[in-house]
């Protein structure tokens, strides 16, 4: 009899740790269920940064190429503006030796006429500066009043037959 207990004990510590084998597969079949879970939900979030780094880039080319674009726009004005400063430059070489063979020509005119109309061009060229002056100062009274008109809008000035604002 002794025996038949010790089988049955050994029978049921056998089924118990079937059993608790069992729990143990049942409680790990969980975790691996939660863990293919998160990992199905990391995948998602991967796809949708992959396509949002996607579009981002996109975006980032596209400013790239409009960058690059007004990069080459600047540089050609950039090269038009260098142009002009060098004729302007090369302009202003050629009207100083004009001026300069002007001036020489003036001054030899001058010495040959030996001294018979010197007194005369002597005025003729003080009138000139004078004209010159007078003109300057103009050009920059009529410069100053056009940007700072009394008048508002065009016809407002002195009455005329056109204006109808025209007080008689």
């Amino acid at each position: 009899m002794l025996n038949l207990w010790l089988t049955a004990a050994f029978v049921a510590a056998f089924v118990m740790l079937v059993l608790g084998v069992l729990l143990w597969l049942r409680s790990v079949d969980r975790k691996l269920d939660q863990l293919v879970y998160a990992a199905k939900a990391m995948e998602r979030h991967a796809q949708e940064a992959a396509a949002q780094t996607c579009q981002l880039m996109g975006a980032a080319s596209d400013t790239v190429r409009t960058l690059q674009n007004q990069l080459d726009g600047a540089s050609k004005l950039f090269e038009s503006v260098r142009r002009i400063g060098e004729t302007a430059d090369q302009t202003t070489k050629a009207i100083s030796s004009l001026s300069g063979a002007l001036s020489q020509t003036t001054e030899r005119y001058v010495e040959n006429a030996g001294g018979k109309y010197q007194r005369h061009i002597a005025g003729a060229l003080d009138l000139a500066e004078v004209g010159y002056s007078a003109w300057q100062f103009w050009q920059t009274k009529r410069k100053d009043n056009k940007d700072s008109s009394a008048c508002t809008e065009y016809g407002e000035g002195h009455a005329t037959k056109n204006n109808p604002k025209r007080s008689d």
